[in-house]
């Protein structure tokens, strides 16, 4: 090791892959595709076959950390700081020019063949030793990449084969089977259809003229991060999460620096490649609602400000070495945000399994941290199951309801989401009433009523805005009867209709998309040049008219809500487990007949399968004390300019009859009467008292004072 901080050799790649190299289990998967991998192959190529190719190709820089381990007291072995996706490619290029050596059954005692192999796995005690690969990775993909190297030792010409049945566990090991199988086959194309000769030749210009800046690291093992981050910030920016990582470490004590790094690895595994998104939703779950992505700055003053205390410790190194073990014992419950079976296994009830499948189809990100801390206090005895469901259900529906029926836009119920997680702060513990209470006064605030959602329903393009939504409603519209003077959901059956989606039922048209126009069953069809033809005896409304585009009359017609039904793609697929009962619609020929069906389904759908809750809103407490006592008054909102005097203000729950213009922070002008904002309020609502900034906005606005109080404390993290 060379007393350096920094020792940068200049490689040819042979001289690179005569070391050995392991990617750390705390690094990143292996993420190239094969575009990346195209582009530098075609760049090879481009140099290999022009006039100058003995210039060579220089192929960027590598940060290797020498930990003085040899193999058989020659081998140097390093782990990889940065480089990993490039070095971790150049050996699955070897292996595949290998590969198609032994495919082509050039002589193996060849230089150049001995050259390659060398490269791969190290060479002593007079034979060359599968186990010592040049390159080991250590995450998801470490299984694939380790038999897909084996299988290249052992049976070359098998390698192909092998990868055609290799049974990929993740994303992340076909990326490396794709990967190896686009370079045997560009390298066969474009390279070894010149010849034998050509590969070997080839491969000789690889070993020999590829160069690469290798950057040994020489420094304690927790001073590796910062002096990467360093390098890192004079060139193009890594992601997040790597900052992130870079800053955790640089801060840890070296006596559980490797013990940590260990559990990072493990949360890479555990999480796919997905870390940042659960520190992200960890975050809002436990430490602090950031409206916008976390990225390292911010994260450094959480650390500051807020997990010191949380985990009530004096150093930010102990905070941080909390924070990892905590995320560790809590991934199964991040795990779970995506997959409703598992959540299921959590949480025994199929009422939660069907809101819980619509969540996860859905992809709905706002309520992630709510559901990951109701899930994890459920699994400590700290909340009912009762509670978990009404929760989740409560809050799917309002999604489905807001988001995706009324189109409003996903930054509409931030706010919302924002304030049950701050209450959920000051009481170090999930409410129900309280998240029962923010939904239904949401509703309010947002002017969305039963009728309205009814209206939104039957009137929005069903077919093409999300199937997943379409397919939910009408699962639930399915397995819904009136029994006994009330209504009766199967959650059983409306998860197996919403989870066969694609493999066993499909969603159909009743009135079909293009019917033959000799059809004398439907009174419409597409003409030879795309527009609509009416028959006589059909029955569409006014706004449907001959000659229209036929795009346009599928949009307005066709793809309502009540044209639409879930069906058997087999008559028989959907019956193999458990008998489903799904409507039958004989004669299904009139849009009478989609109506009718659009009004049943409405009136069904929101007023028994998606209810807005029924609580008395007056008696809404929307926060604790504590952080209403830390929120800016009437008089800051004027001064920061959230609010401006002459603003023409309304009670939300009355916005037409009660505009008023906003005289100062304490009076409005109603109707010519000057009044306090409480009595206005009041006078309008008819409660004895009402909690103004929560029922007041601004004329034109979905945000009332509230949100506008909340997003001052989130723009200024206070």
């Amino acid at each position: 090791m060379s007393g350096k901080t920094f020792d940068p050799h200049l490689w040819k790649l042979e001289d690179l892959f005569k070391s050995m190299y392991n990617v750390p289990v705390y690094q990143r998967p292996y993420s190239w595709d094969t575009e990346q991998v195209e582009t530098l192959i075609n760049d090879i190529l481009e140099v290999y076959y022009s006039e100058s190719n003995y210039e060579g190709y220089y192929t960027g820089n590598i940060i290797v950390y020498d930990k003085n381990e040899k193999i058989n007291g020659l081998i140097t072995t390093y782990d990889i700081i940065d480089g990993q996706q490039r070095i971790t490619t150049f050996s699955l290029i070897l292996l595949a020019i290998y590969t198609l050596i032994i495919s082509n059954d050039i002589d193996e005692n060849d230089k150049t063949v001995g050259n390659v192999k060398g490269a791969l796995w190290k060479y002593f005690g007079r034979f060359y030793h599968k186990d010592c690969k040049t390159v080991v990775l250590n995450s998801i993909e470490k299984k694939c990449f380790s038999d897909l190297y084996n299988c290249c030792f052992e049976n070359p010409k098998n390698a192909l084969n092998f990868c055609e049945s290799y049974n990929c566990n993740s994303d992340f090991e076909k990326r490396v089977i794709k990967n190896f199988k686009f370079i045997c086959n560009k390298i066969n194309d474009e390279v070894l259809i010149n010849g034998k000769n050509d590969l070997l030749d080839f491969a000789d210009y690889l070993l020999q003229y590829i160069q690469i800046i290798v950057i040994e690291a020489n420094c304690q093992p927790n001073k590796v991060f910062s002096m990467f981050e360093s390098i890192n910030s004079k060139g193009k920016r890594l992601e997040e999460i790597d900052l992130i990582k870079t800053y955790i470490f640089s801060k840890l004590d070296e006596h559980s620096y490797d013990t940590y790094l260990g559990v990072w690895g493990k949360l890479i595994i555990e999480t796919q490649d997905n870390l940042y998104d659960y520190l992200y939703n960890y975050i809002k779950a436990y430490l602090s609602f950031y409206r916008q992505n976390i990225n390292v700055e911010n994260f450094k003053n959480i650390c500051k400000n807020t997990l010191l205390q949380y985990f009530n410790v004096s150093s930010e190194s102990e905070a941080l070495k909390r924070l990892l073990d905590d995320m560790y014992s809590k991934v199964k419950f991040y795990n779970m945000l995506s997959s409703a079976e598992n959540a299921y296994e959590l949480v025994k009830n199929n009422k939660f399994r069907f809101y819980f499948k619509v969540f996860v189809e859905l992809n709905y990100k706002h309520p992630k941290p709510l559901f990951l801390r109701t899930l994890t206090e459920y699994s400590e005895g700290s909340i009912s199951k009762e509670d978990v469901i009404e929760i989740v259900s409560n809050t799917v529906s309002f999604m489905v309801i807001v988001l995706s029926i009324c189109n409003r836009d996903s930054k509409d119920v931030i706010t919302m989401f924002s304030a049950i997680m701050k209450n959920i702060y000051s009481r170090n513990a999930v409410s129900k009433d309280d998240v029962i209470n923010a939904i239904a006064s949401e509703y309010v605030k947002q002017s969305i009523t039963a009728e309205k959602i009814k209206t939104e329903l039957v009137t929005m393009d069903a077919y093409e805005k999300t199937k997943m939504l379409t397919v939910s409603l009408l699962a639930l519209y399915d397995s819904t009867v009136f029994e006994n003077n009330q209504y009766k959901t199967s959650y059983d059956q409306a998860y197996t209709i919403l989870n066969s989606f694609k493999s066993a039922f499909s969603l159909d048209h009743l009135l079909v998309q293009t019917p033959n126009p000799d059809s004398n069953e439907f009174k419409y069809y597409k003409n030879e040049i795309g527009s609509l033809v009416l028959k006589v005896g059909s029955d569409f409304p006014s706004s449907i008219v001959n000659g229209m585009d036929y795009d346009t009359f599928t949009h307005e017609a066709l793809n309502k809500i009540g044209n639409l039904r879930v069906y058997y793609k087999d008559k028989n697929s959907g019956r193999q487990n458990s008998p489903i009962e799904l409507r039958e619609y004989e004669g299904f020929n009139s849009y009478k007949k989609v109506s009718d069906r659009s009004d049943d389904l409405k009136e069904l759908i929101v007023d028994h399968c998606l209810p807005i809750p029924d609580i008395d809103l007056s008696k809404v407490k929307t926060g604790s004390k504590i952080l209403e006592a830390s929120l800016p008054k009437m008089d800051k909102l004027i001064e920061f300019g959230y609010v401006h005097k002459g603003d023409k203000v309304c009670i939300i729950q009355n916005r037409e009859n009660s505009v008023a213009t906003l005289i100062d922070e304490k009076y409005v002008n109603f109707n010519g009467e000057k009044m306090t904002l409480n009595d206005w309020g009041c006078k309008i609502t008819g409660w004895k008292s009402i909690r103004i900034y929560t029922y007041v906005a601004i004329v034109g606005e979905h945000e009332t004072l509230q949100d506008k109080r909340l997003r001052y404390m989130e723009e200024y993290n206070e």
